[in-house]
């Protein structure tokens, strides 16, 4: 795949990467959930700044989830869009990997962490690059009780300082947690697309929970 877009608007940061050829163009914005109103401005600007245009796309690639109901949609409805109107297929890819991706260097298990709001969190538990439980949402000290085997354990994702866990030895947090990671994103879209295809126009954000509206109308 030559030209290749990846959004990432699944937290609080808004992360664009554009690959075209062997060169990359990245943007993150760190303002709030203001990505419906930078999303499209964003990808404009990085495809102008590459000599671009969205049919010089071979393939898209978002977020699968856990994380922001709302930034969820958002990249996923601007990726279907593109991909139904444009013809160009596209993959998602789970939120919690890519938090996790480059970082099976550290000799112990890494653990992305993302707020999912009332005292509790998204994460998952990686040892050396391989997943060893499947998406959490869980509290804090229920986090404690997964991890209370390993004397290491590295904290990443753009919520794990807001974690309320004491800061023993052993316990690391990722100096990089701010940063965008949708470059991460799309190389392992790009590997999945080398595996399984497309995904399907039909697939849709994998929520944890229900969402505050279908708690309201519905009940938990």
């Amino acid at each position: 795949m030559k030209n290749v877009l990846a959004i990432d608007s699944s937290t609080t940061l808004l992360s664009i990467c554009l690959k075209k050829g062997e060169s990359y163009f990245e943007v993150t914005l760190d303002c709030g959930l203001k990505h419906s109103e930078n999303l499209l401005v964003q990808i404009d600007h990085l495809l102008q700044t590459a000599s671009l245009t969205p049919s010089d796309l071979d393939l898209l690639v978002t977020s699968l989830g856990p994380g922001s109901f709302t930034g969820l949609r958002i990249a996923m409805a601007t990726i279907k869009g593109l991909s139904t109107g444009l013809e160009i297929p596209y993959v998602a890819v789970p939120t919690l990997d890519y938090l996790a991706y480059g970082l099976d260097f550290f000799d112990g298990p890494v653990v992305p962490v993302i707020d999912a709001r009332k005292k509790r969190y998204y994460c998952s538990v990686f040892l050396k690059g391989k997943r060893i439980t499947t998406d959490l949402d869980i509290l804090p000290e229920e986090i404690v009780l997964q991890l209370k085997q390993y004397d290491k354990i590295l904290f990443t994702g753009p919520d794990c300082m807001t974690l309320p866990l004491d800061r023993k030895s052993g316990v690391f947090y990722d100096k990089n947690y701010k940063m965008g990671k949708s470059r991460q994103m799309l190389e392992l879209g790009l590997q999945i697309y080398d595996k399984n295809g497309p995904a399907d126009i039909s697939t849709g954000p994998v929520y944890l929970r229900k969402s505050e509206a279908e708690i309201a109308m519905f009940g938990e």
